[in-house]
């Protein structure tokens, strides 16, 4: 969810994505100029809060807000790097995140795999057994065969560790479905476009057959994008146990990190092994 969301709903960014050089991204992670948002999942049927998607969010030295798409997509040039951020910021999630609920975590396959232990020995699997009784790792879907090999050894880590699993994005125009992964996570989270879609009969059925299948394998699901009354009521129609958007946009809540250079977990072990 992480890049289609920003490019797609957050247009205040995009001038500023392509402003974002180099020097402004060293900035950043060396000041950890980072926040979270925690969008709310919430249960259909009683309208509660039952869990928090954690967000990642980027600062310039002014507070400016920086696209995390931006950031992810420079980062993604310099593998260590983005080991480094991916595991700050599960941090930042774990720590600043509200307390009892479930925490929906994406992790980056790329980041999982750059460490180079594609096991639960992996740092990321570590840091996130640390809420592994109310952790979700959404496993976000992929753009091609080679994501698809990473997103598989991941959710087999993050499995065998007791955590467990979300689809991510499901459903998303450019994305490819690994069908291991499908059947193996706890949660499908439906893209939002499935709702722009659900006037046309065929998708409508097909929406419904993925939720029947979830369900019958013991699944649960989530309908992403809900912004309107209207949509709230098509993911009722359909099924869904839970859904996430902007129209519960009041229960957002945001928090920033304040330190400014402070050695993280990461650093200490890469100064100890050396």
């Amino acid at each position: 969810m992480r890049f289609r969301r920003m490019v797609e709903e957050g247009g205040a960014y995009m001038d500023m994505a392509s402003e974002l050089a180099v020097g402004d991204l060293l900035e950043i992670v060396r000041n950890h100029r980072y926040g979270v948002e925690y969008q709310p999942i919430v249960a259909l049927h009683s309208g509660d809060t039952v869990g928090y998607e954690a967000l990642a969010r980027f600062y310039s030295e002014e507070g400016r807000s920086i696209p995390p798409d931006a950031v992810f997509k420079l980062i993604h040039d310099s593998p260590l790097m983005l080991f480094q951020v991916e595991f700050e910021i599960k941090q930042l999630q774990i720590r600043m995140a509200p307390k009892d609920e479930l925490l929906f975590l994406n992790v980056d396959p790329d980041a999982f795999v750059a460490f180079g232990v594609e096991s639960s020995e992996n740092p990321l699997v570590q840091l996130i057994m640390q809420r592994e009784a109310s952790a979700v790792v959404e496993i976000i879907e992929n753009t091609d065969v080679t994501h698809s090999r990473y997103s598989e050894s991941m959710a087999e880590a993050f499995s065998q560790a007791g955590i467990r699993l979300a689809l991510d994005d499901l459903g998303a125009a450019d994305s490819v479905v690994a069908f291991p992964v499908l059947i193996q996570v706890d949660f499908l989270k439906l893209d939002r476009h499935w709702l722009r879609r659900c006037d046309d009969r065929n998708w409508y059925i097909m929406a419904q057959s993925l939720i029947t299948f979830a369900h019958e394998t013991g699944k649960q699901v989530v309908v992403e994008g809900v912004e309107t009354e209207a949509d709230l009521e098509t993911a009722s129609h359909l099924g869904a146990d839970f859904v996430q958007g902007f129209l519960f946009k009041e229960r957002f809540i945001s928090r920033r990190h304040q330190d400014r250079r402070r050695p993280s977990t990461l650093d200490r072990q890469c100064t100890q092994s050396h």
